[in-house]
């Protein structure tokens, strides 16, 4: 039987603002953007792509198979993670600014580059588990 769409996806569009938040982190330590003034078309991108994702992760908690701790454990930080990013990203959009985003220093581009690939790479892995399911 063919799963539903939202579980064949969740972890691909997930993959969207990862993959944006890591081009972002990388533009913003070549070009030294502040990052308050980030564009407001980026909040939109989390809340809609990293909503759809988080609500997935936490709606087919049951069905994934997990391959030991390390992989709850991740699994569990993409839930915080992005779960908080649509929060606060949905606050920007919300109050119409970005200056809570002043509290991330240039350094902290280098930590985030880190951490999104990593977890867009275990959404990837992921993704490509829960194909064979």
């Amino acid at each position: 039987m063919k799963k539903p769409f939202f579980f064949r996806t969740f972890t691909r569009v997930g993959l969207v603002p990862y993959i944006g938040g890591t081009v972002a982190h990388v533009l913003r330590l070549i070009y030294e953007f502040p990052i308050v003034e980030a564009p407001f078309i980026i909040h939109w991108v989390v809340v809609l792509f990293g909503g759809y994702a988080t609500a997935g992760f936490v709606w087919y908690i049951r069905q994934i198979d997990f391959q030991g701790f390390m992989d709850k454990l991740l699994y569990g930080l993409v839930i915080f993670h992005l779960g908080g990013s649509v929060v606060l990203h949905a606050y920007s959009l919300i109050t119409r600014s970005n200056d809570w985003m002043g509290f991330f220093s240039m350094g902290y581009s280098y930590f985030a580059i880190l951490y999104f690939v990593g977890l867009g790479g275990y959404c990837w892995s992921l993704g490509k588990r829960i194909e064979k399911l």
